[in-house]
């Protein structure tokens, strides 16, 4: 006698309706919450703002001091004069405390460096002198410098630190670095405190698209591209009229 095993089947306990109809109610719910956050949501709007008033006397694209000159001069009895030409006469044996007889506007302020000839070569007053006793001229005031501002100076050599004039772009023939001594006064150069100038409103640079900010496509790249053209044209022009003047000069 064999007995059949039938295995007890499990009921479902989904209801039919929600089996049926649930892609569609789902489907719905979605939707419904896809234009509730749409129609809540703040619209992405690009800010018009009018550009903040300021005083255009503290806009200035020059450097904020003049660096000494190389080799460098001073006025002294209203006369200007180079530095050896006093102190290959005399020895300058200051101590830090007896009062300056000249140089009376130099305030020192550069932490522990109050020194002069930490700075400047004792043997040749119009060279610098490095750690290990190498001079450099003047023009070279950042190498000067690097020794105990390295990371700043990194920062100077790769853009991110200073000031540059004349083009954005590093190849360009009339970008020009500002020097550590053109920004910062060596003997003080901290800065005091002053209030910022609002930021540029890019705005006045039209609406232009997502693509048109792609990698030479974004405004600025557009602008530095048509004062090329612009110089470009300039310096065709007159090379033709200096050729035409000449051409004239030879007819006579």
């Amino acid at each position: 006698m064999s007995t059949e095993f039938h295995p007890t089947s499990k009921q479902d306990p989904t209801p039919k309706w929600l089996a049926s109809y649930g892609g569609y109610i789902f489907g719905v719910l979605f939707f419904v919450l896809g234009a509730f956050f749409w129609l809540n949501s703040d619209p992405n709007m690009v800010p018009s703002a009018s550009t903040p008033k300021f005083d255009k006397a503290e806009l200035s694209i020059a450097p904020r001091r003049k660096a000494p000159s190389d080799p460098p001069t001073t006025v002294i009895a209203g006369f200007e004069q180079r530095c050896n030409a006093c102190h290959k006469l005399f020895k300058s044996n200051w101590d830090g405390k007896r009062p300056l007889a000249q140089h009376l506007d130099i305030k020192m302020g550069h932490g522990i460096n109050n020194d002069c000839r930490n700075c400047h070569a004792r043997d040749d007053r119009e060279r610098l002198v490095l750690h290990d006793g190498t001079t450099v001229p003047f023009a070279k005031t950042e190498q000067l410098c690097r020794q105990c501002h390295g990371p700043v100076f990194r920062d100077w050599e790769r853009g991110a630190h200073g000031k540059t004039l004349g083009s954005w772009k590093p190849s360009s023939p009339d970008a020009h670095r500002l020097t550590c001594a053109e920004c910062h006064d060596p003997h003080a150069p901290a800065y005091a405190s002053m209030a910022p100038l609002p930021g540029p409103n890019t705005l006045r640079m039209g609406h232009p698209s997502a693509a048109e900010h792609a990698d030479d496509n974004n405004p600025l790249q557009r602008w530095l591209r048509q004062a090329e053209k612009a110089n470009q044209a300039g310096k065709t022009e007159t090379s033709n009229s200096s050729d035409k003047s000449n051409h004239e000069e030879g007819g006579h």
